[in-house]
């Protein structure tokens, strides 16, 4: 199973709920919506760009971690004094804009989907 970013159903009687890929959802107003409806080779897709993604952040945090684990080992624990603004200044205003415009217009292409409910609603539900 997926377990990529999760998929937001509104159903027509105004509730709203996030599930996960593969899950399926009965609404209060007996509407049942499965997101199995969504082609799993499109849905891959969107995990691989978001995986893909998360991985620059998540590596720089470690490169930064590895750098003040080294300085406190060596003794030169002042240099955390200057290590921590300047990679968090860093990533801030220069790393962090780019990549979200990146992120955007990686996304920006994908497809979304029209669910439809399996089963009608109750008597007296829009």
């Amino acid at each position: 199973m997926l377990h990529g970013p999760p998929i937001s159903v509104s159903c027509q009687c105004g509730t709203r709920r996030d599930l996960k890929y593969g899950e399926a959802w009965e609404c209060g107003c007996g509407r049942r919506w499965d997101t199995t409806q969504i082609p799993r080779e499109q849905y891959a897709r969107i995990r691989g760009i978001q995986l893909r993604f998360r991985a620059l952040p998540i590596g720089l945090g470690l490169a930064v971690a590895c750098a003040a684990a080294f300085f406190v080992a060596t003794g030169n624990a002042f240099s955390l004094f200057i290590l921590m603004p300047c990679a968090l200044i860093g990533w801030m205003t220069l790393i962090r804009p780019a990549h979200r415009r990146r992120y955007r217009a990686a996304i920006a292409d994908l497809p979304e989907w029209t669910l439809r409910a399996d089963r009608s609603p109750r008597d007296g539900c829009p």
